[in-house]
């Protein structure tokens, strides 16, 4: 009888790279991402200041959330349930005006990466909703924008950061996932976040 092979562990970049692509992919769709070491994705718009979305949204008016925890709470929900098209498209008050966000929450791209992100957070052992609940600690508003770190999302009892750790290798310190919130007529949605790997 042969002992088994020993392979190497892979650094944890090496890891988390394949989810960098498809998660910018699903957050370009439905909003702004900013990846470090990245900028946000080109505007179909001339350049200059960015301007505020006043032109209704051809798509179905999404509900905002009352809190930034209640906006993260309800679009990690929806991923988690596998609702793609709706958590992308819960973010579309806040689209640049002239962009078709049906097309884009629909799109075989926006969706391999919201399946991305929900593969990064259903592990094998936790409860998905709605046996799971996903809680959000208390984080402050300051201003119409906040960013909710992975570290203050649970579903089950575990932070999503733990979650997204489970199988990588190699150093795992710098590596980090934080969502971006923002307040648009009274409620709050998500609209992207930051991902440093």
């Amino acid at each position: 009888m042969t002992g088994s092979t020993i392979v190497p562990a892979r650094p944890a970049a090496r890891w988390f790279f394949p989810l960098v692509p498809p998660m910018v992919l699903l957050v370009a769709a439905c909003g702004p991402a900013r990846v470090a070491g990245s900028a946000s994705p080109a505007s179909t718009g001339p350049a200059g200041p960015a301007a505020s979305v006043t032109a209704p949204s051809p798509a179905p008016p999404a509900s905002g959330a009352e809190t930034p925890g209640a906006a993260v709470e309800r679009w990690v929900t929806q991923i988690l349930e596998e609702r793609y098209t709706e958590a992308c498209l819960s973010g579309a008050p806040l689209l640049p005006a002239g962009q078709d966000a049906e097309a884009l929450c629909q799109s075989p791209q926006a969706l391999s990466s919201a399946k991305s992100l929900r593969a990064a957070w259903a592990k094998p052992g936790v409860d998905l909703p709605p046996q799971g609940k996903v809680e959000v600690a208390a984080v402050p508003a300051k201003g119409s924008k906040v960013t909710v770190p992975d570290t203050a999302v649970e579903l089950d009892g575990r932070t999503l950061h733990s979650l997204e750790l489970i199988g990588a290798t190699g150093d795992t310190g710098s590596f980090s996932l934080s969502l971006k919130v923002e307040k648009h007529a009274g409620a709050w949605y998500v609209t992207g976040f930051d991902l440093k790997a």
